[in-house]
């Protein structure tokens, strides 16, 4: 791009300078033709004279040189002999017979010619015209103003020859700072730091600058976002493996009692069944609820109909009314409300909330399912939480271990709550204090 415009400009300072070249010629031209016409002028004013003159042809010579200096008058025989010049020693001047000007005068006319005086070095514009059969008048003039002026012009074209040259320096430079700087600042985006764009970059620029920057940060943005999620899958499947591989072992390790004969007693061995049945119920829980994470973060197939969450809650309340009562928790509902939803999906909702929450209550608590219209709101009076927990309980598999109640539970409970309040667009929200009790709301977008 650089190059380009190197070359763009020096094709704008080449027109410059040839049209300053062609401004002095014609100039120049129009100098020389005045001096012409001048000089006819005064060639026929003085042919008139000296065919009427009785003089000396010195005199008159003279006298006709000083109407227009630096004029020189010259009287040349038709053997090229010099009669009279009003400037130079007449014996020291040669034979003019075949002087360009002399020969064309002698066919006729005024003759012409345009070359460097051999007597003064000064470029010389002559014309001569035959004013008798045997003399002929010539008129020099040393056309030394307009080399001067062509000189100063010269020296003025040069002159801005370089100005053009210095400014194209100095401007390409400061243009190329700064579109470096522009590209760096992209580049600098590109490789993840936290870089500007710079304000006094080209106008003409900055939309398509902004546009990259958006795009890079966006990008960026989305990188970040590929890192997290591959970072929290293999986070997941670490756990899932060790939630899987525990009750294996466990499994393995009382089938390798039962195989082995190493049970004493009818109860002892009652009670390795026991513990395999037990071992076997939650590994399908862990199953369970990761295909239910799945399914929870896939979006909307099932038809969307409009779903009375009281009811769907008094199944909730049916399903866990028996751990609810082993612990003497009271559970109730209180309010309505209707949303356009999947009626598993708030099924789901309702269960992992309210279990989590007989999960973790106070012996002999209470846990509130209230509806408000837009808003489902589970809450207990149990453990509650630490500040530094409640950022990490929708994360894959964390549980809050020696925080009151019975723990235990897959960890999936509460990631699956928030991918299906995603799915409907709902908006989750936990309020906590350790050892007052804890607060869940899903705040649903549409309602019925």
């Amino acid at each position: 791009m650089r190059r380009q415009l190197q070359r763009i400009y020096w094709m704008a300072i080449g027109i410059t300078v040839i049209m300053a070249l062609t401004a002095v010629g014609l100039l120049v031209y129009v100098r020389v033709q005045d001096t012409r016409e001048s000089m006819r002028s005064i060639l026929y004013t003085a042919s008139a004279w000296t065919e009427e003159s009785t003089e000396d042809l010195h005199s008159l010579a003279g006298r006709i040189a000083s109407a227009a200096p630096p004029l020189r008058v010259t009287f040349i025989l038709e053997q090229g002999l010099v009669l009279a010049d009003s400037q130079a020693d007449l014996s020291q001047m040669e034979n003019h017979m075949n002087r360009p000007e002399i020969v064309e005068a002698r066919s006729g006319g005024i003759g012409e010619d345009m070359r460097r005086s051999e007597t003064e070095g000064i470029l010389t514009l002559y014309a001569a015209v035959r004013i008798s059969p045997r003399l002929f008048l010539r008129l020099s003039y040393p056309l030394e103003e307009i080399m001067s002026l062509v000189k100063v012009c010269a020296l003025g074209v040069g002159v801005l020859f370089l100005g053009l040259y210095g400014i194209q320096r100095g401007m390409l430079a400061r243009f190329a700072r700064r579109m470096v700087g522009q590209m760096e600042a992209v580049g600098r985006l590109l490789d993840g730091e936290n870089a500007r764009l710079e304000e006094e970059g080209f106008e003409e620029f900055r939309p398509a600058m902004r546009a990259i920057e958006y795009r890079v940060r966006r990008l960026n943005e989305d990188v970040r976002q590929i890192q997290k999620t591959q970072s929290l899958r293999e986070s997941f499947v670490t756990n899932a493996s060790h939630e899987l591989k525990s009750p294996l072992t466990s499994i393995r390790g009382f089938a390798e009692l039962l195989s082995e004969g190493m049970d004493d007693s009818p109860e002892e061995r009652a009670m390795y069944l026991e513990c395999i049945l037990n071992e076997c119920d939650r590994m399908r829980d862990v199953i369970e609820d990761i295909l239910m994470l799945g399914r929870a973060g896939a979006p909307v197939q099932q038809t969307v109909q409009p779903v009375e969450v009281r009811r769907t809650a008094q199944e909730v309340a049916c399903a866990l009314g028996v751990r609810a009562r082993q612990r003497s928790i009271r559970l109730e509902i209180q309010g309505e409300l209707r949303v356009e939803a999947v009626e598993k999906d708030i099924w789901e909702i309702l269960y992992n909330l309210a279990d989590n929450a007989i999960r973790y209550g106070r012996e002999g608590g209470w846990v509130h399912i209230r509806l408000e219209p837009g808003l489902i709101a589970v809450e207990d009076n149990g453990a509650g939480l630490a500040p530094e927990h409640i950022p990490l309980l929708f994360e894959p598999f964390f549980r809050v271990e020696g925080a009151g109640g019975r723990g235990g539970g897959t960890g999936l409970g509460l990631p699956i709550v928030k991918k299906l309040a995603e799915k409907y667009r709902a908006q989750v929200k936990v309020e906590s204090r350790l050892g007052e009790g804890s607060r869940f709301e899903i705040r649903f977008v549409r309602e019925m």
